[in-house]
């Protein structure tokens, strides 16, 4: 590919990865986005002033403008009048990449419904880095954003993880001050369902504190547990968990029949506890598991009985 074409980049919207903690981590297409950009948005106009300014990036006069979570329709409106003028606007986050967990989705999409093209400038994600280094078998991944807060909730999405057929692996930012609690959560979830999983608890990716836990709910429990204690509460997490379906081998000697057998009536408890219509479960599990309706049926009956 010819070097000039490979800097060029069509005007529009384009979305700009920026580091999640490393400057050496901002590619070159980037960098060169930033500064080509008729406008800069961004969450917080001091933080990326201060990436710009380590960049050798002048300013200019008005090309930076804050875009967050709080921009409401009045704003996507001015920006997409904007980019229909002809100008190129970069939209950038804090850290890591728009869209993902992260604003920018409202002025993407607005931009996609008038024609605008939108170009993705690659870079960080603190999804996709966390996930290279986790160690993880699965090949499906679920991504929930932020650990919900309400213990409710905490309860009820580790009970569908637990029981999803489709996605072994299950990821969520948490903040320092709730990490412990998070852990916790997981902790005493596989210890009272008897599920089996691999946790992996992670801090300040790309960073100089970066640190990564591994192993049984308890175990990365207990280490973070110390870390806070000695390093204090500090930094940004992410955490994923890693369920086991018992699927092909089985650690505790159960035959594939007999896995098989634990897994589509653990998913048929958890849809009625979560209240799911039984009739809706049953056919659920049973097109899941490829388990006839009238067997699956007749365990709902029990479970009803017990709960």
């Amino acid at each position: 590919m010819n070097q000039t074409n490979r800097k060029i980049l069509p005007l529009g919207l384009w979305v700009v990865a920026t580091p999640i903690g490393n400057l050496d981590d901002l590619t070159p297409r980037a960098a060169g986005a930033l500064e080509q950009a008729t406008w800069i948005l961004c969450e917080d106009t001091r933080r990326t002033a201060q990436l710009l300014s380590a960049l050798g990036i002048a300013l200019g006069k008005n090309r930076l403008s804050r875009f967050d979570a709080h921009s409401d329709a009045k704003q996507v409106e001015k920006w997409i009048r904007i980019l229909q003028e002809g100008a190129s606007i970069a939209l950038v986050t804090d850290a890591g990449t728009p869209s993902i967990s992260d604003p920018g989705s409202l002025l993407v999409a607005a931009a996609h419904r008038e024609g605008i093209r939108v170009t993705p400038v690659p870079g960080v994600s603190a999804v996709a880095t966390f996930l290279s280094v986790a160690g993880l078998m699965g090949s499906a991944f679920y991504f929930g954003g932020f650990f919900p807060r309400k213990s409710s909730e905490q309860l009820e999405v580790l009970q569908k993880a637990a029981c999803s057929p489709l996605a072994q692996i299950y990821i969520w930012f948490e903040s320092p001050h709730r990490i412990q609690e998070a852990l916790e959560k997981v902790e005493v979830f596989c210890r009272e369902h008897a599920v089996d999983a691999v946790v992996i608890a992670a801090k300040e990716l790309t960073k100089i504190h970066e640190h990564l836990f591994r192993g049984a709910a308890s175990h990365v429990s207990q280490q973070v547990r110390q870390e806070l204690a000695s390093e204090g509460v500090l930094g940004e997490w992410c955490f994923a968990v890693e369920f086991s379906k018992r699927k092909l081998t089985d650690s505790s000697g159960m035959g594939r029949d007999q896995s098989h057998e634990e897994s589509w009536r653990l998913t048929l408890v958890c849809l009625i506890e979560e209240g799911v219509n039984p009739s809706q479960a049953v056919k659920r599990v049973s097109r899941a598991f490829g388990i006839s309706k009238n067997r699956v049926y007749e365990h709902a009956i029990e479970v009803q009985k017990k709960i």
